[in-house]
């Protein structure tokens, strides 16, 4: 009579191993190309070089796999947001110091900036209240009202709601990024140019100057 097979545990740290393993692997597929759509579980596994059904040890479906890849990213750039603000003092400073960094990050690391926002929101599409843990991009935003609403407190920014507010703000930084990415040969300003001119449009828009 032949004994079934039995599962060897994993070594202390390997399984935590083979899950940035597979972290890594997804981000690789999507910065070659592959979109949120295409990119299969199966895919995955074929290039760490595994059976497909481990996957699933460490994530129960594709969305799972894509949410971890996206807070791996979106907390490095919150770090970043984070350490640019905590350089000055001045509400005014470190909004147009945020600013930069959001910018500088998108600039330095294009590929992941692209990964970043190619799956729509909310992430599975479901009919129920998101989680905080399901918006990998809400501290990195959340540091942008911190100091937009510091700006209000010190009589520099008449706004009533911060959140609006920081909405306009990230879409005009993210809208300027994505047109000098699909439009290059326009006669673009520097970039720390444009982020003064939205930093100090969203400022004085505000106080009605």
């Amino acid at each position: 009579m032949t004994s079934s097979p039995r599962h060897t545990p994993n070594r202390r740290g390997e399984g935590d191993r083979l899950r940035q393993d597979l972290i890594a692997a997804a981000n690789r597929l999507l910065e070659a190309g592959a979109s949120h759509e295409s990119l299969s579980l199966r895919a995955v596994a074929r290039e760490v070089g595994i059976a497909a059904t481990s996957v699933y040890l460490h994530f129960p479906d594709k969305v799972a796999l894509l949410l971890a890849v996206y807070q791996e990213h979106f907390a490095v750039l919150a770090r970043h947001l984070e350490e640019a603000v905590a350089g000055h003092d001045d509400p005014a400073e470190q909004l147009h110091a945020v600013a930069r960094a959001y910018c500088r990050f998108a600039e330095e690391h294009a590929d992941v900036y692209q990964v970043m926002f190619t799956l729509p929101g909310p992430i599975g599409r479901v009919p129920r209240e998101i989680t905080s843990e399901e918006r990998p991009g809400l501290p990195a935003i959340l540091t942008f009202q911190r100091v937009i609403s510091a700006c209000a407190d010190a009589g520099i920014a008449k706004i009533t709601d911060p959140w609006p507010a920081t909405l306009c703000l990230w879409g005009a930084l993210h809208g300027i990024l994505s047109l000098r990415a699909a439009r290059p040969t326009l006669p673009w300003p520097p970039m720390d140019d444009l982020i003064d001119a939205i930093v100090a449009t969203h400022l004085e828009g505000s106080t009605g100057a």
